[in-house]
């Protein structure tokens, strides 16, 4: 892009490229300073605009644009839109604009969600800024926030730690701390294959995690005292077309969390069959059920589309606990015949070892995905050491995911198959 733009404007006294945290230019070079689209893409974007605010010289304006999130009642629209339209209208164009369009809207809810609007006017305000603003627009689809460089203010926490930035010389030597590339991970979860060809489908596939939620719909099962094994069969089914695939597939189009080489056409079309599918095997189910079942067969399917435009309720700790444990239980305790008491005691159960798992993986998947360095020690008092790496974090986390979902699936099966055996 730089190498076009000099081409269009040979007449600009030049273009340098450079990293926003350790900006090869020395203290107060510029009169003001703008940015667009910027904080989402850095490591830590406190320490960018103290990074920004130090090449700026007293009195200087630092203004930025930058996507935002309606709020009330146009939420629901802008879910709609960086969701289901930004992605459709890029693939007029081409696959790649429709990753481009998928890719944003998740983007941005990700980046308010770490870092509220609070928080960021502090980080201005940190960073030395004065009479800092903040103006909504586009429906609070944008942001333009702007502020002045106190006086004084020339030395920040950037150029004090990194001295030898001041310097004009070669940009390489403006160095901060390393930061690692937001493509670059601290390994794979436990269960995902090298990427390429079928293993990125078993990858997506979630093989432990998926088995773990089919356990719930088991339970649901085990509580009845003669369950149906057609509707048994069939509850599995469907729901392994719901959430071991189409759940699967469509959050795989947020960003790439997996990084498979799935092409998004093949993740759109897995996730719409496979869904379709679920309906399917759910309105047959009605039929034998009542039209009672119809309820549970439109909720998750909500429930799915939900989790694929990450919607907040849904991407909770609690909801994702509700809708991945407690709900399979229900709707298969139904569909079977269970009592209402002991399913709804199933369901908590499920609801509570559901949360226990998003407790476990959360931080594994935060430190595999997000973290550029983990360095530290234990000191205990006998005087030993121990260091701590990612291994050592990660470790216990995923030993206890290893053992627990081979135990739901174990304690599922045995009770449903003591319940066909009449024991």
């Amino acid at each position: 892009m730089l190498a076009r733009a000099a081409s269009r404007n040979g007449h600009l006294p030049g273009l340098v490229r450079g990293r926003a945290e350790r900006l090869p230019f020395a203290d107060a070079s510029f009169d003001h300073v703008t940015f667009t689209y910027l904080l989402r893409y850095v490591d830590d974007p406190a320490a960018t605009l103290r990074e920004l605010a130090r090449v700026l010289r007293p009195g200087g304006r630092l203004a930025a644009l930058e996507f935002g999130i309606p709020r009330g009642p146009l939420y629901p629209f802008w879910l709609l839109h960086t969701r289901v339209g930004l992605p459709l209208l890029g693939r007029l164009f081409s696959a790649r604009w429709s990753a481009v369009g998928a890719f944003l809207g998740p983007s941005i809810d990700r980046f308010y969600r770490d870092h509220p609007e609070s928080e960021i006017e502090g980080y201005w305000r940190d960073a030395g800024l004065v009479d800092v603003t903040s103006r909504r627009m586009s429906l609070g689809g944008a942001i333009v926030m702007s502020g002045i460089k106190a006086a004084g203010a020339t030395e920040t926490l950037s150029s004090r730690r990194y001295p030898h930035a001041r310097s004009r010389g070669d940009p390489s030597a403006a160095r901060g701390p390393s930061v690692a590339p937001a493509t670059q991970r601290m390994g794979s979860a436990f269960y995902a294959l090298r990427p390429g060809g079928w293993r990125d489908y078993w990858t997506l596939l979630h093989p432990p995690y998926t088995a773990w939620h089919l356990s719930y719909v088991v339970m649901g099962a085990a509580i009845a005292p003669y369950p149906d094994p057609r509707l048994v069969g069939g509850a599995l089914l469907a729901f392994f077309l719901a959430v071991g695939i189409a759940a699967h597939s469509f959050d795989e189009l947020q960003g790439r969390p997996l990084a498979t080489r799935i092409p998004s056409a093949v993740l759109v079309a897995l996730g719409a069959l496979a869904l379709v599918g679920a309906l399917a095997l759910g309105l047959a189910a009605t039929a034998i059920v009542g039209p009672a079942y119809l309820l549970f067969v439109v909720l998750g399917a909500a429930l799915v589309l939900f989790y694929a435009f990450e919607v907040p309720l849904v991407h909770s700790d609690l909801g994702f606990a509700l809708a991945w444990g407690g709900f399979p239980v229900l709707a298969t305790a139904f569909a079977v015949g269970a009592a209402p008491l002991p399913s709804a005691l199933v369901a908590f159960a499920a609801s509570l070892v559901s949360l226990a798992q998003r407790r476990l993986s959360t931080p594994v998947r935060r430190i595999r995905r997000r973290a550029a360095t983990v360095s530290g020690e234990v000191r205990y008092r006998d005087g030993a050491r121990e260091p701590i790496d990612p291994r050592t974090i990660i470790a216990a986390s995923e030993a206890a995911l290893r053992l627990l979902w081979l135990a739901m699936v174990a304690l599922a099966v045995g009770a449903l198959l003591a319940r066909w055996s009449g024991g």
